[in-house]
């Protein structure tokens, strides 16, 4: 697969070239995130407007929080939708924090670092955001009088998480996604999944693990004696499974932010699109769905500025394509810029139809 070409190449020196694009792919989902995150940070969509009456400014000044005026006063819904929209703006940005870091640790092989950097959003910041999307009445009141036990473990036993992921992905993700929740919830929660992330978020922040599933073998320290030269990482499903976990992340964002302000359906189809058709064309066997869709409705326009050949979108093009919006004709060999983005924005059309599907 080519590279993608949104991250400099020194930087992905240390990955073995075939993972590039796995890498750039979970990279662009990190960057829609942040860019609608400082969207919604410079437009003040999360503030809220209160409205007083007379003699009311008197009685807000000498609240001791703006929270404790709102609940005096008889406004729980405004104090509910104060404290959501800030949660949901902060949230995120710690959220994406840690996975930008946690990414970079990987294009220097430094895998522990990695893993216990997504453990923290992957493991946490996941639920309370599932929980918010699905009954933020309900998280907002275990917020205010109970927030230690948010992430209670007796409470969110494997099988309310999984109905919880199942809540959260039929709320959010409307229409075709990589996501699906048993999916989300063997990868990031299931020790018992050799294959998922659980063990290793687990073993890269413990340096000693009890648990059977993921016991540290005798004659080691978990992590400690890994060759960072090993390409195992990169080789297994990792990118597949932090690519579906970021792509329910950023549709649940989605559905939290346009609680605040309207959330364009350009953005929504885009970001469908280039996770949707990238993953496909990362890790699907056979021709992917989007890509042949593309095909049949933008074909006449892909055309080679140089030799003007129509340019036939092969697999191995279509995540540079709908990432980059950049295609090498296969006829002249020229490498050129294709406004795919803005094309997708002029469609008069529903992109997904009700049964979800191109």
């Amino acid at each position: 697969m080519k590279s993608i070409g949104i991250i400099p190449r020194d930087r992905l020196h240390h990955i073995p070239p075939r993972y590039h694009a796995r890498h750039e792919f979970c990279f662009h989902l990190h960057d829609l995130m942040a860019g609608l995150l400082v969207q919604m940070e410079n437009s003040r969509a999360g503030h809220v407007r209160i409205d007083l009456a007379e003699g009311e400014k008197e009685d807000l000044e000498n609240s001791p929080h703006v929270l404790d005026f709102l609940t005096s006063s008889g406004r729980g819904e405004i104090e509910q939708r104060v404290v959501v929209n800030h949660m949901a703006i902060a949230l995120y940005s710690d959220m994406l924090h840690f996975v930008y870091e946690a990414m970079r640790a990987l294009e220097k092989r430094k895998f522990a670092v990695a893993f216990s950097l997504l453990r923290k959003p992957f493991k946490e910041g996941l639920l309370i955001a599932a929980q918010m999307c699905v009954d933020e009445s309900a998280l907002f009141a275990k917020l205010k009088t109970n927030a230690a036990n948010l992430l209670n473990r007796r409470e969110l036993n494997e099988q309310r998480t999984r109905q919880l992921l199942r809540d959260a992905v039929s709320k959010a993700c409307k229409g075709p996604t990589i996501v699906q929740a048993d999916m989300i919830y063997d990868a990031v929660f299931d020790r018992k999944n050799a294959l998922g992330l659980a063990g290793l978020f687990d073993k890269a922040t413990h340096l000693i693990t009890e648990n059977r599933q993921i016991r540290t073998e005798d004659y080691n320290i978990n992590f400690i004696f890994k060759n960072p030269l090993d390409n195992d990482v990169y080789a297994g499903e990792t990118y597949q499974q932090i690519g579906v976990v970021l792509q329910f992340l950023a549709l649940v964002q989605i559905d939290l932010y346009g609680r605040m302000t309207e959330i364009s359906r350009h953005h929504r189809n885009w970001l469908l699109f280039t996770s949707l058709g990238t993953f496909e064309a990362l890790y699907s066997s056979g021709s992917p769905r989007i890509t042949r869709f593309i095909r049949s409705a933008l074909g006449e326009l892909l055309a080679c500025a140089i030799c003007d050949k129509r340019m036939r979108l092969l697999k191995v093009d279509a995540p540079r394509l709908f990432i980059a919006e950049r295609i090498e004709c296969s006829e002249c060999g020229a490498d050129q810029g294709f406004p795919f983005g803005w094309l997708l924005g002029k469609l008069e059309m529903n992109l997904f139809d009700d049964n979800g599907t191109v």
